[in-house]
């Protein structure tokens, strides 16, 4: 009886340090990052096409107001400009025929694990802003609103080397490694955050 005690409390204590430890890097990625959340219309190529290109334009005439290295004045500068999201995002489906609007809202959101060129971001919940087109019914688009990626036509999302800079500076030199290194160590520390934070994602549903 006495060795299951102590199997049984040694378990709880790794469940409690596994669990603490996927805490402390979410925490600190939800503290220094800003993530973008766009849902298209649907999934007909026209809306998908258009999703794209309020894409391109929210993070293109946002970009200065987002770009200082402080995130919490970004998310200040976010949150108070959702409105010309809205405009911006409005604009475009004028100037492509589309008929429908969309709404935005800033707040912290679930998002999924997502790999760009230089880096792999856990799932969990994160601050954003999300951008639904008309009836919201087609698929997600994902990226980071701060500190910015950079993207070129037709080549794959990657951190400009200012951005790279801003996470390096700003998240422990553990979560920076879990989300830009793929080292067997790191992958274990990364599968570890994952699996907690998606558990907990299963929960709140």
């Amino acid at each position: 009886m006495n060795k299951i005690i102590a199997a049984f409390a040694v378990a709880l204590c790794m469940t409690a340090f596994v669990t603490a430890y996927s805490d402390n890097v979410q925490t600190d990625l939800q503290s220094n990052m800003i993530r973008l959340h766009i849902i298209a219309n649907s999934d007909s190529d026209e809306d998908q096409a258009v999703k794209l290109k309020v894409r391109d334009a929210v993070l293109k005439e946002t970009g200065s107001k987002i770009a200082d290295s402080d995130e919490e004045i970004c998310k200040d500068n976010i949150a108070n400009n959702l409105d010309e999201v809205k405009k911006i995002a409005d604009r475009v489906l004028e100037e492509n025929g589309f008929d429908y609007k969309s709404y935005a809202q800033y707040g912290k959101f679930p998002f999924p694990e997502k790999s760009y060129k230089s880096m792999t971001l856990p799932a969990g919940d994160y601050y954003g802003v999300r951008i639904v087109l008309g009836e919201g019914n087609g698929h997600n688009w994902w990226c980071v609103m701060y500190p910015p990626l950079c993207f070129k036509e037709g080549k794959e999302a990657q951190l400009s080397r200012e951005s790279e800079k801003i996470l390096r500076e700003k998240l422990d030199k553990d979560t920076y490694d879990i989300i830009t290194k793929k080292d067997d160590k790191v992958v274990v520390k990364f599968k570890i955050v994952e699996f907690v934070q998606s558990i907990k994602q299963k929960m709140r549903r």
